[in-house]
């Protein structure tokens, strides 16, 4: 039986791929190396320590663990998996280590340009081929793997639609505030017609923020509090232990051009994509795809709910529509075994 390496390195990525791993134990051996964010030393900067569902999930399917880098047999492994495609937290020395094939997956939505898509900056220095997205990412090196972990959106599809979600990228208060056009700061919040769209559909909001290894999320949770709109009723939220759940529940999503809101759009609620509050990436041609003015927002959530874009997730994310990327991905990675 082909033994494979599987390295996790930060969950917020990670976690689309992570349900291949029981479908890859039945037909390979498995060993696991955890760095950065996974390794138990870490600290995790969130709310709940998304750590432990990947270990109650997924360990008893790992035959080994390796202790570090320093502790790994390069001539044991048929193939180096990784859950990310950066040249960095160490991957970029196993790279120069390994003696079989080493894939990377996708770190998420990024624009698709030599200087700032990891695909091909880190190609050959953390990987020899990438598993990414869907068509619109297609390089020389690149398989088709769609994101795994939306494929459990199915079985919520009946979900009852219980609040308006808004998935937040950098906040006003980071130090990064200006990577990016805009940021989640008191301006864009007043611009997204959220109160409308409450007093409209009688809908909670719900704030969703990332939890970073470089921020302190109980003073994101102050700063918003003090730019949020008076009189909005809303809940903030960090570390989930179901997003795919939280997404379903939406019965509309404004969200910068984050993977995670790939979600909502396969489940064919309403989203509003801020243009420029992040990397704009693979967004460029969704529908809701629209710049920061409350009515160019209002519209498309409007007219999202009698004609969603259903071509976006079809030509965006292999086994989107369908909801069987974990097939795909599989199937795809199969042929390099």
């Amino acid at each position: 039986m082909k033994k494979i390496l599987f390295i996790a390195i930060q969950y917020r990525n990670g976690e689309r791929v992570y349900p291949v791993i029981p479908y890859l134990s039945k037909d390979y051996k498995l060993d696991l190396l955890k760095l950065y964010e996974m390794k138990p030393d870490h600290k995790w900067e969130g709310n709940v320590d998304l750590r432990n569902i990947f270990n109650s999930k997924y360990l008893k399917y790992f035959s080994n663990i390796v202790p570090s880098i320093n502790d790994i047999d390069y001539s044991k492994y048929d193939l180096i998996l990784c859950d990310d495609d950066r040249a960095r937290n160490g991957v970029e020395k196993i790279y120069k280590n390994k003696q079989c094939l080493m894939i990377g997956c996708s770190h998420g939505n990024r624009d698709l340009n030599p200087n700032s898509w990891h695909a091909i900056k880190h190609h050959k220095v953390a990987f020899d081929k990438c598993f990414v997205f869907g068509k619109k990412e297609t390089l020389p090196h690149s398989i088709l793997g769609g994101i795994p972990s939306n494929d459990n959106l199915e079985k919520y599809i009946s979900e009852e639609k219980k609040h308006i979600l808004v998935i937040c990228n950098i906040l006003g208060n980071h130090y990064a505030y200006k990577e990016f056009k805009l940021c989640f700061n008191k301006h864009l919040f007043n611009n997204l017609g959220l109160l409308k769209l409450q007093r409209k559909y009688g809908k909670k909001i719900i704030i969703k923020l990332k939890s970073r290894s470089n921020e302190d999320y109980k003073r994101n949770i102050i700063y918003l509090k003090e730019i949020l709109p008076k009189n909005l009723n809303y809940e903030i939220l960090i570390d989930v232990k179901d997003d795919n759940q939280l997404i379903s529940q939406s019965f509309m999503v404004i969200s910068s051009p984050s993977t995670l809101a790939f979600k909502p759009i396969q489940l064919q609620i309403p989203t509003a994509i801020i243009k420029d509050s992040g990397a704009n990436g693979l967004f460029y041609d969704f529908k809701g795809f629209v710049e920061l003015k409350e009515k160019n927002i209002l519209n498309t959530l409007e007219d999202q709910l009698k004609d969603p874009d259903e071509m976006f997730i079809k030509n965006t994310i292999e086994g989107g529509i369908n909801f069987n990327s974990t097939k795909t991905f599989i199937k795809n990675l199969k042929k390099h075994l």
